[in-house]
């Protein structure tokens, strides 16, 4: 029995998905062993959203609060991450990378940006644009029918 064409549409993106997360881990294993898949999607995010709060990381990446603070105080640890108050609520702990976060962000960026483009090779520039405007049309439609905002992935 064939699936409806809506569900077919998130199949295929699931298994879009899992072929660049399987690739990533690989092209990671091999630049950076010691950095898993998780850490790498925090340092993404801190990379694109300087001053993202702890809690913002959680909401975004659904991970309990506990896991979330091993994660950041290993990057921390690390030397990648730096944890800052906030200007507006002091309570409140900012994270930024530290230069040497940076790099390796630009590092790992790249290796995105050569997976993908590996993964999208058949998939002319314009196709792949057209592509991108409708799955950001569809995620405003499911932002808005949820009532949740529809923020960039990470």
């Amino acid at each position: 029995m064939t699936a409806p064409l809506s569900v077919e549409v998130f199949d295929t993106l699931h298994e879009l998905q899992h072929f660049f997360r399987a690739r990533m881990r690989k092209s990671m294993e091999a630049v950076r062993p010691e950095l898993t898949f998780n850490e790498m999607r925090v340092l993404m995010r801190a990379g694109r959203q300087p001053g993202i709060t702890q809690r913002d990381l959680v909401e975004h990446s659904h991970a309990d609060k506990a896991q979330m603070a091993r994660i950041l105080a290993h990057l921390q640890d690390r030397g990648w991450l730096t944890r800052s108050a906030s200007e507006s609520d002091k309570r409140v702990r900012c994270l930024h990378l530290s230069a040497q976060g940076q790099r390796l962000f630009a590092q790992l960026r790249g290796l995105q940006e050569q997976v993908a483009t590996e993964l999208l090779q058949d998939c002319p520039p314009p196709v792949q644009a057209q592509l991108l405007a409708l799955l950001q049309q569809a995620r405003g439609s499911a932002a808005a029918s949820s009532g949740t905002l529809a923020t960039p992935p990470g």
